[in-house]
């Protein structure tokens, strides 16, 4: 319910943070609002109190006490505690939507702030954990996505990293290949500085657009078990068991199969790019460390075809 009340509002045409189109949540003195960014926010009617209690900015969530908003459908401006979801990614904000639906409800129509405190702790403990697995888990979810679709199972896991830390997630034959996913509709990826720099000629990006899909989609764990099926020498399923546990540890099956996302829309949004076709910035100060880039890769040519008769040739192409 409160997705589809999300996606029925309107983005406000003001750049003001805490200006939103919105909507009552039925039953509560409640608002679901969205702001010019496009992105939710819960506005909490709280009962006037002298007590300070602290404001939370995680990575995802927002959590800000006694903050002025407008809205727009009452045309005025009052007083609210504001649970934020700070991610454009379309899953985590369906996420955050749903872990919303059940909590907000328990607090009464006009909470303290120390009990939207305690309520909305859940949710902020729950993101840190959902924030690291998810962005783990689609990494993960990319990488497995290639070595089961390739026509040669074999010769793309023998280039697959033996660990999550190597400098390329695949390499073989003086060959590499970054894998980078997005659950977003754009191709703006995160590389880091050191990820740009590279002699190889060969050496490839591919950028995979992904869309959960519950019902018919794919998680982790189905990619697992499809080329685990494979008939593989005894060390490719030594090192397809070690960098899957890797990543998703002792989690169970149900947390795993938690992310299920379209094979088919990533194989249609598969693209190839060179990675020589990105420019960087020349550091020449050696105490700048951790410099990253956020790359549009929409903005540069993808590939027609990769290399012949190396593991790149046995890669999905879509045609």
């Amino acid at each position: 319910m409160y997705h589809d009340l999300f996606n029925k509002l309107t983005a406000p045409d003001s750049n003001n943070k805490d200006e939103y189109k919105s909507s009552k949540i039925p039953n509560t003195n409640h608002i679901i609002g969205k702001n010019f960014e496009g992105l939710p926010s819960i506005l909490i009617k709280t009962k006037d109190q002298e007590s300070i209690v602290s404001n939370y900015k995680g990575a995802n969530i927002l959590l800000r006490f006694n903050e002025n908003c407008k809205i727009h459908e009452d045309k005025t401006s009052s007083m609210f505690t504001i649970l934020s979801c700070r991610s454009d990614d379309e899953l985590t904000i369906k996420m955050f939507l749903d872990i919303c639906e059940t909590t907000i409800p328990q607090l009464n129509n006009e909470p303290s702030a120390e009990e939207i405190k305690k309520i909305t702790n859940v949710i902020i403990e729950l993101f840190r954990e959902i924030s690291d697995k998810k962005r783990s888990i689609i990494g993960l979810w990319g990488e497995l996505f290639l070595i089961s679709s390739s026509s040669n199972k074999e010769k793309t896991l023998q280039a697959w990293h033996e660990n999550p830390t190597d400098k390329y997630d695949f390499f073989d034959d003086n060959q590499a290949l970054e894998v980078k996913c997005t659950s977003k509709t754009d191709r703006i990826h995160k590389f880091q500085h050191d990820q740009l720099l590279s002699e190889i000629k060969d050496h490839y990006i591919a950028s995979i657009m992904v869309s959960e899909n519950s019902n018919d989609g794919l998680s982790v764990l189905d990619l697992y078990e499809d080329i685990k099926k494979n008939k593989l020498p005894v060390n490719l399923i030594n090192k397809l068991k070690k960098n899957f546990y890797r990543v998703v540890g002792s989690n169970p099956k149900e947390d795993l199969n938690e992310f299920k996302f379209d094979i088919d829309y990533s194989k249609k949004n598969l693209m190839y790019y060179k990675l020589k076709d990105i420019n960087t910035l020349v550091n020449n100060d050696d105490s700048v460390t951790d410099i990253s880039y956020n790359v549009d890769l929409s903005r540069k040519k993808n590939v027609d075809e990769l290399s012949e008769d190396k593991f790149t040739s046995y890669l999905y192409f879509p045609s």
